[in-house]
């Protein structure tokens, strides 16, 4: 089996599910639509049931016990296990010190492209499952980083992009306390960027012409990341005719945070939005300036 160290690397890995199902010669009429749409769901979740039991078979207990012996490795060991028997599924397992430079932990990806499982562990003498969490969509990429500047790294899972580049972002937290992962936030971004100096996180999201664009502030508290401000600009009516005319059809909102400890933002104005009007030109614009 071959080593790779993720530290010496860009610690991104792909994990990619594809699977189709359409019926033939669709009808137009709503209840054989509605008729095809439940043969999809039964067939779908036919296939995951059989996708789970085909990981079952896979026993990721033995895996993870038949490193027990070299648990004393300093390298990370990445398996991945691709595409067995003729079956649709791949999954990837993590061994290593990837969170701190003492604890073993262990991290296994499995099931298809439209609903994943992603299992925690660490080692403690015996291998002990810390946590189990469910995605609907693919979980295509993950990294270890220190995102706010302490002792240990976080694991960030990334989502597969939409047409418009728009992806789901979830960062998980060791708490060494309780012995438990913590999911810290679960953001779907445009883009997510991350200051470890000042514990920061810069949030970005333009979705398409209908949807709200937003800029937002997080922080960390504790074990998780909660919003400090945020701005908003939207189509005060959705029409196409109105993209790119910001004088008379486009709303600002602008939310605080106001205890700076709870997951709350609160709405302090509601505005059109004119170019011309140099501070609200200046929050959006320059919105990440003013921390």
């Amino acid at each position: 089996m071959r080593k790779i160290n993720l530290r010496n690397i860009i610690p991104v890995l792909g994990i990619v599910f594809f699977y189709a199902c359409s019926p033939k010669n669709i009808q137009k009429v709503q209840s054989v639509s509605d008729s095809i749409s439940k043969q999809e769901a039964k067939q779908e979740a036919e296939y995951v049931a059989k996708m789970l039991k085909f990981h079952n078979k896979l026993n990721v207990d033995s895996l993870l016990n038949s490193y027990n012996s070299r648990i004393n490795i300093e390298e990370d060991l990445i398996i991945p296990l691709d595409t067995m028997m003729d079956e649709d599924s791949s999954r990837v397992v993590v061994i290593g010190k990837f969170i701190n430079e003492k604890d073993v932990f262990a991290l296994d990806i499995y099931g298809t492209w439209s609903k994943q499982k992603i299992d925690f562990y660490r080692f403690d003498g015996s291998w002990q499952k810390l946590k189990s969490d469910t995605y609907d969509e693919d979980v295509i990429n993950f990294s270890f980083e220190n995102f706010n500047n302490d002792k240990d790294s976080e694991i960030l899972l990334l989502g597969g992009a939409n047409m418009n580049g728009n992806r789901l972002n979830s960062i998980y937290k060791y708490d060494s306390n309780n012995n438990q992962f913590v999911k810290a936030c679960s953001l779907f971004a445009t883009e997510l960027s991350y200051d470890s100096i000042s514990n920061l996180l810069h949030y970005q999201y333009f979705g398409s012409w209908y949807m709200d664009e937003i800029q937002a502030i997080y922080k960390w508290n504790n074990k998780r990341i909660i919003p400090v401000k945020e701005v908003r600009k939207s189509l005060k009516i959705q029409k196409l005719s109105n993209v790119g005319n910001f004088n008379s059809n486009t709303l600002i909102s602008y939310y605080e945070n106001p205890t700076q400890d709870k997951d709350t933002l609160v709405l302090k104005f509601k505005k059109t939005y004119n170019e011309k009007n140099k501070k609200l030109y200046d929050l959006w614009e320059n919105f990440f300036e003013d921390k």
